[in-house]
């Protein structure tokens, strides 16, 4: 088997009678979903019609994201391939083993994936607006998702490489690399995948930032991967939960990965944007302020491990 497929729903039966049938049917692949909202109506559904599927749960209930794929690697055979997917993404079977085939025909990229556009669920539209074609970010560490929102006219294909990293909606990793991250959970054969710490939020752009610094390729294919029916996106406002843990996960993915050897530049703009943050939030939501302290408070921190220079990793940020 070359490819785990990863899903973790959580009430999310209106997407999976959808999205489903088109991901069982991807070649060489086993599918596992973990059912984080202990919804039985959805157990039903997938071990009536999907038996191939294998489905579990966590003793602890909902684990997030982050643990959540880790405890589904940790349930996985073996395989070349981990392909981290939404449930909220209608596949494109030709986008997808045109990433399989790259990751196989390049040996230095450590992940990739492709075109992904949005997806109007209430009419069922396919639509070429963008939903992501990949994760960008400044000096100030400030991080996007490249495109989101315009009409993909061919603007981007050019430059579909200039990226920081991939959007955790879809993506398709190495399994061997995760020796690099040197995370292991309890019990856990292999590293993990993403740092626990991170519930949900901004754990795409920790990972990212630790292929970067294990000197790593990351990939985007000017093909189509999907189709993405996004709740939350640039321009909505977030609710205290996202706001709290948008925060919080950035701090700690800068604890994590942010370098001292970084120019002047760096340094300034992202302290400076980190300080504007956190008055932002002391005067509009003091508990979302708070959630610097606790992080900094953090006796467990899963620092990257830094391979190249800081240079390196430094220039993939836009001035």
């Amino acid at each position: 088997m070359k490819t785990v497929i990863g899903l973790i729903s959580y009430n999310d039966l209106e997407f999976l009678k959808i999205t489903l049938p088109r991901i069982a049917e991807l070649p060489d692949s086993r599918v596992i979903i973990l059912d984080n909202a202990a919804n039985d109506e959805i157990k039903k559904f997938i071990t009536s019609k999907f038996p191939q599927i294998k489905f579990i749960r966590h003793k602890e209930g909902n684990i997030g994201f982050s643990k959540g794929h880790n405890f589904i690697l940790k349930s996985a055979p073996k395989s070349e391939y981990y392909f981290c997917l939404n449930t909220d993404i209608l596949i494109n079977r030709k986008g997808f083993e045109k990433c399989t085939e790259y990751l196989d025909k390049h040996p230095q990229t450590a992940m990739a994936s492709a075109k992904l556009y949005h997806w109007d669920f209430e009419k069922n539209k396919k639509t070429k607006i963008i939903d992501t074609f990949g994760i960008i970010g400044n000096c100030a560490h400030s991080f996007w998702d490249k495109g989101q929102g315009k009409l993909d006219e061919g603007q981007y294909d050019t430059s579909l490489d200039n990226i920081f990293g991939i959007s955790g909606a879809a993506f398709i990793i190495r399994r061997n690399v995760l020796n690099y991250f040197k995370i292991r959970g309890k019990g856990a054969s292999e590293c993990a995948l993403f740092d626990e710490n991170i519930f949900m939020y901004k754990d795409d752009v920790d990972l990212a930032y630790r292929l970067r610094w294990a000197g790593f390729k990351i990939n985007m294919l000017d093909q189509v991967l999907g189709w993405h029916a996004r709740t939350l996106g640039k321009g909505k406002k977030k609710s205290f939960f996202e706001a709290k843990m948008s925060y919080k996960n950035h701090l700690i993915m800068l604890r994590n990965n942010f370098s001292k050897k970084y120019s002047i530049q760096t340094r300034f703009l992202t302290y400076f944007y980190e300080c504007l943050k956190f008055f932002f939030y002391l005067f509009t939501n003091a508990k979302v302020a708070l959630e610097l302290f606790r992080v900094f408070g953090m006796k467990k921190i899963c620092k990257s491990e830094k391979i190249v220079k800081p240079k390196e990793v430094e220039k993939l940020l836009l001035k």
